[in-house]
């Protein structure tokens, strides 16, 4: 039979299961939590026909929930630190639990399609570029509908949207009170989930003015190094 082809979700399921690839058909139906990291495609994931909780991890652009919402037990969506662009996918199915989806530091722009997903329980959109009207209108709507939304605070929105307008893909996130920096998807580098750089409220300020290039040069450790090359670190 044919294997799973990403190298980085047969990991995956190698630390789940216990054993190298091949995977028995029975094996991937047994599945329920599944923890990948750096994948370019979910392409088969659907075979893990019971799989409730999906963690995906400083993933690229190309992963696509269509191979992931066929999955009818998934209550748990979890994608950070990736190229993840969409959600519409989500609203192409009817689903028949309540949905959890968690996408913190992504590339999405419009999240209209949530407000058709109606079980929607939680979802998570810090350090996303949200249009303004997703960010002003279409969340506000969800959380009417009672979903819990976590969304990015006025000055860190401006910024990531700002920048990605300008084909600059660095996002802005704030922890506590602390605002970071962070190259999500694996478009410039291998590992989107290390590397985030605090920097000061000022400076975060300054990024919607003047040269939006600017934003690297807070990663040095990058982009001295060339795209594609990481500084490895909490």
């Amino acid at each position: 039979m044919d294997e799973l082809s990403d190298p980085a979700l047969q990991t995956g399921l190698e630390r789940q299961l216990g054993h190298a690839a091949p995977f028995s058909e029975k094996e991937l139906s047994r599945v329920e939590d599944l923890h990948v990291r750096h994948a370019r495609s979910l392409f088969g994931l659907d075979r893990c026909s019971s799989l409730q909780v999906l963690t995906a991890v400083g993933c690229d652009a190309a992963i696509d929930l269509a191979d992931v919402i066929r999955i009818e037990s998934l209550r748990s969506l979890n994608v950070r630190d990736s190229g993840l662009n969409t959600l519409d996918a989500l609203a192409d199915r009817p689903w028949t639990m309540a949905l959890s989806c968690y996408t913190p530091r992504n590339r999405i722009t419009d999240v209209a399609s949530l407000t058709r997903v109606p079980r929607l329980q939680n979802v998570d959109l810090t350090g996303n570029p949200l249009s303004e009207h997703s960010y002003r209108i279409v969340v506000p709507a969800l959380r009417e509908q009672g979903t819990r939304v976590l969304l990015s605070g006025e000055l860190e929105w401006k910024v990531t949207r700002h920048l990605h307008e300008q084909g600059i893909p660095v996002s802005c996130y704030r922890k506590k009170e602390t605002f970071t920096l962070c190259l999500p998807g694996l478009e410039l580098t291998e590992f989107p989930d290390f590397g985030h750089v605090k920097i000061p409220e000022k400076e975060v300020e300054s990024l919607l003015s003047g040269n939006p290039e600017r934003a690297f040069h807070f990663f040095p450790d990058v982009f001295e190094s060339g795209p594609g090359s990481a500084h490895k670190g909490p």
